[in-house]
C-alpha cells in the first residue's frame, strides 16, 4: 500500500478545499452545486451540463482530463471495476503529474478560502490530489456521497448500458477505496436520499467537520437551493433490503450497509471493509489481465468504427461518382449514336451528290461534244457562205462590166424614173 499522507489540522492560515467525493451518479454534482450556493467556489471552468446531468455536472474538465490521463497512465480508466488500488499505482507515480494539478488549483480557484472540488474520479485517486493540496496549503474536506448501489447501477444502465453486475463491483471499488484513503482526514458521509430531503442538516453536519460556517447560509441563498434540489430529479430509487436478494453480490450488499451506518453516525469499524478489498483485488488477480485485454479490444472499437464509417463515406462517394459517370457514359453513348445516324445520313446524301455529280459530268460531256460539232458545223457554212457571196460579188462586177449592162442603161434609168412617178 502507497503511504497515507498525513493531513495537518486546519488553521486559519490555512485554506480549505471541500472535496466532493464518490461513485459516478451518486449525487455529487448536486452536493458540489449546493455547497457552491451556501459559499464554496466552484472551479471557473467548469463543465456544461449534458443530457444525463441538465442541471450541470460542476465539474471542470482540467480536473476530468488530467484524472484520465493518470488512470491511463497505470494502465485503467474512470470504469476498471478494479479501481479500488489505482490510488496506490496513481500515487508511485505522482511526481509526473503534480505540476498540473498545483497548476489547475491556482488557475482555478487563485486565492479562494474555500474550494469545492468534484471529480467521481479523483475518488480513486485521493493520495494523489491530497498532496496537490498540500504543496499549495489547502487542507482537504472530504464530503463522501452514499447512494444505494442498485439506484447507481440504473443510472449507469440508462447512460452507458452497463449492467447491474458491472455497476455493483465498480461502485464497491470506488466506495471502499474513497474510504479507506480518508480515514485519517476530516470527512463526512452523505446519504444522498438525506440531502435531498433535509440538506439543512447536511450542512450543519458539514460545518461541524469544517470547524467553521459556510460563508452563505443565508435566506437568499436557501431559496436558491431550495429551487435547484427536487426530488423530481431522483430518477431511480431502491430499497435497502432489495440488496438481500438472491444473485447480487454480498460485498456490494455489505459495504451499502457499512456506508450507511457511517451516514447516520459515527463509522463503524472498516474491518469487514479489508476482507471485501481483499476480495476484489484476489479477483483482479485471476481475471484482470482478461480484463485489461477485454479494455484494450473495446478501446479499439471506437477506431474501427471510424474506420468503417470513413470506408462506408468513401463508398458512398464512390457510388455517387459512379453513377455520374454512368450517366455521362449513357449520355455520350446516346449522343455517339446520334452522330452515327447522322454520318450515315449525311453518307447517304453524299453518295447522292456524287452520283448526281456524275450525271451532271455526264450531260456536260454529251453538251461539249454537241458544242463542238455545232462549232464544226458553223465553220462549214461559214466557209461555203463566204465562197457563195465571193462568187456573188463576183458574178456581179461581172454583169456590171458586161456590154449588155452598159446598153440597158438608159432603159433603167427611164424604168426608175416610171417608178418613182
Amino acid at each position: 500500500m502507497a503511504p497515507r499522507s498525513k493531513v495537518k489540522a486546519s488553521t486559519a492560515a490555512r485554506r480549505q478545499a471541500l472535496v466532493v467525493a464518490g461513485m459516478h451518479r451518486s449525487g455529487t454534482s448536486a452536493m458540489a452545486r449546493l455547497l457552491s450556493l451556501v459559499g464554496g467556489a466552484l472551479p471557473e471552468r467548469v463543465m456544461d451540463p449534458g443530457p444525463d446531468n441538465p442541471l450541470g455536472y460542476w465539474e471542470p474538465w482540467e480536473m476530468v482530463a488530467l484524472d484520465d490521463a493518470i488512470l491511463r497512465s497505470i494502465g485503467s480508466r474512470w470504469d476498471n471495476v478494479f479501481s479500488v488500488l489505482d490510488n496506490d499505482r496513481a500515487f508511485a507515480i505522482r511526481d509526473q503529474f503534480l505540476d498540473q494539478a498545483k497548476a489547475f488549483l491556482n488557475l482555478n480557484f487563485g486565492a479562494q478560502d474555500l474550494l469545492v472540488m468534484k471529480d467521481p474520479r479523483s475518488s480513486i485517486l485521493t493520495g494523489f490530489w491530497r498532496q496537490a493540496l498540500d504543496e499549495i496549503e489547502v487542507d482537504p474536506v472530504y464530503v463522501i456521497m452514499v447512494r444505494h448501489p442498485f439506484e447507481v447501477a440504473e443510472s449507469l444502465k440508462a447512460r452507458a448500458g452497463t449492467s447491474r453486475e458491472t455497476a455493483l463491483l465498480l461502485w464497491t471499488s470506488y466506495m471502499l477505496a474513497v474510504e479507506r484513503d480518508t480515514r485519517d482526514a476530516p470527512r463526512i458521509f452523505v446519504d444522498y436520499g438525506d440531502m435531498l430531503n433535509d440538506w439543512r442538516g447536511v450542512l450543519d453536519r458539514i460545518e461541524a467537520v469544517m470547524g467553521r460556517t459556510l460563508p452563505n447560509r443565508t435566506p437568499e441563498a436557501a431559496a436558491e437551493v431550495e429551487t435547484f434540489l427536487s426530488k423530481s430529479h431522483r430518477h431511480h430509487e431502491a430499497d435497502a433490503e432489495a440488496l438481500d436478494q438472491a444473485g447480487v453480490w454480498p460485498g456490494a450488499a455489505k459495504t451499502y450497509t457499512w456506508l450507511r451506518a457511517a451516514a447516520r453516525g459515527p463509522a463503524p469499524s472498516p474491518a469487514p471493509l479489508a476482507k471485501i478489498e481483499a476480495e476484489i483485488t484476489a479477483l483482479e488477480r485471476t481475471i484482470g489481465f482478461a480484463m485489461v485485454d477485454m479494455r484494450r479490444e473495446l478501446d479499439q472499437l471506437p477506431i474501427a468504427k471510424a474506420d468503417a464509417a470513413q470506408a462506408r463515406e468513401a463508398e458512398a462517394r464512390a457510388t455517387f461518382l459512379l453513377e455520374d459517370v454512368r450517366r455521362e457514359y449513357e449520355a455520350a453513348r446516346q449522343l455517339l449514336v446520334r452522330l452515327h445516324a447522322e454520318a450515315d445520313e449525311l453518307r447517304g446524301q453524299s453518295q447522292q451528290w456524287k452520283r448526281e455529280a456524275e450525271a451532271e459530268k455526264v450531260k456536260v460531256e454529251i453538251l461539249q461534244e454537241r458544242v463542238a460539232q455545232k462549232e464544226a458545223e458553223a465553220v462549214i457554212l461559214t466557209d461555203t457562205l463566204t465562197a457563195q457571196i465571193e462568187a456573188a460579188r463576183a458574178e456581179t462586177q461581172a454583169l456590171l462590166g458586161s456590154t449588155s449592162w452598159k446598153i440597158t442603161r438608159p432603159l433603167r434609168a427611164v424604168i426608175g424614173r416610171l417608178k418613182r412617178g
